[in-house]
């Protein structure tokens, strides 16, 4: 089978074209600005197109009509983007993906679209998020943290609108909080803004610099391993028409707590790699000023997964393994390990600007 994977050279991706390519049965086609989180891979299935994907139609047509799946891993996934440049988080998100949703109808391919957990956004009635019940509710228009939620959502539901006029075959991945080495890139002690939580405190802990807790760490994520995401997406590339025009949370409900209880468990976990103290202090800040205003937050809930168990597939790993995996590439890699800028990626932005779908936030 020939994938293309849109988004190949970040997080998911990277893992994903590992994943594929472990079992020799896949030719694997992606595309990105940077292909760095890759650069020990060295195969003739594997083919890599380093460019924006917004620059080059005529490459991604191409590279699309060729596809027997093409996955699109493309988004703007920093909430200090949402709240500095949201034009440009909605003109990626889903204008751009929407292009590709339209390329995909061309050619007639199957589309494996990574949206986000974010498009529950308040949402806390029930017990879990259910995709087939749950109500998707956003903050009010001056919260500009909604921007990327938003955009997601109205991309799910314009795909949703096209498979049931049997224009798409597409089947829609909402991640909660993908963990594992490689994620995202790290940043200088201190700062504020940028990417996920896990960043922020993998730099702290390396450096002795803060950890952070944006209004207090109060909200709850389930956090799963992304070895198990790669076996859930397996799961659906293996199982095409009872993923057909079907929409499917990805996480793991039981490795939910507080973020307030992550920044713990780091700790332990860290003194436990590293058998040195934790000397980096705990300090409360307040989101907009981390982040910037109209940043907004709200408690989540754990993903209800029981249509992607139906299709026989089970996360696995507890959220102390999920996390120790992830540390434990950093503290093994020092030399690399705090960067002060990231590396490239879908948009050619650097630094505060980040793609690749599906982390903590």
């Amino acid at each position: 089978m020939r994938v293309a994977i849109l988004g190949a050279g970040g997080f998911i991706g990277s893992h994903l074209v590992s994943h594929l390519l472990s079992d020799g049965k896949h030719v694997v086609v992606g595309l990105d600005t940077s292909n760095e989180k890759l650069a020990d891979i060295s195969t003739e299935d594997y083919i890599f197109y380093q460019a924006d994907v917004r620059q080059v139609p005529d490459l991604l047509d191409e590279i699309i009509r060729e596809a027997d799946v093409v996955v699109d891993l493309i988004a703007h996934a920093n909430p200090s983007m949402y709240v500095a440049n949201p034009i440009d988080v909605f003109e990626l998100n889903f204008m751009q993906n929407l292009h590709i949703a339209e390329v995909c109808m061309r050619h007639r391919k199957r589309l494996i679209q990574y949206s986000s957990a974010e498009v529950y956004g308040k949402a806390n009635d029930g017990e879990l998020y259910s995709e087939e019940t749950t109500d998707l509710v956003m903050g009010p228009v001056s919260k500009q943290r909604w921007i990327y939620a938003s955009a997601k959502m109205l991309l799910e539901r314009v795909l949703y609108g096209y498979g049931v006029s049997g224009d798409l075959e597409y089947t829609i991945v909402r991640p909660f909080n993908f963990v594992g080495p490689r994620l995202d890139y790290l940043v200088p002690p201190g700062s504020m803004g940028g990417p996920r939580v896990f960043p922020h405190w993998m730099s702290a802990l390396l450096t002795g610099g803060p950890l952070y807790l944006v209004d207090g760490g109060h909200v709850h994520r389930a956090f799963m391993h992304i070895a198990d995401a790669n076996a859930g997406f397996q799961t659906l590339l293996d199982h095409p028409e009872e993923s057909r025009n079907q929409t499917f949370n990805m996480g793991n409900p039981n490795n939910n707590l507080k973020v307030r209880e992550l920044a713990y468990l780091m700790i332990e976990v860290y003194e436990e790699l590293t058998g040195h103290k934790v000397k980096s202090p705990i300090i409360e800040v307040d989101g907009e000023e981390f982040y910037g205003e109209g940043y907004e937050d709200s408690d989540r809930l754990p993903p209800d997964i029981s249509k992607l168990q139906e299709l026989g597939w089970q996360p696995r790993r507890d959220v102390r393994t999920t996390f120790r995996d992830a540390m434990a590439y950093y503290v093994d890699r020092p030399e690399e390990s705090v960067l002060i800028t990231a590396p490239e990626s879908m948009t050619g932005t650097t630094g505060q600007q980040l793609l690749a779908e599906g982390g903590v936030v």
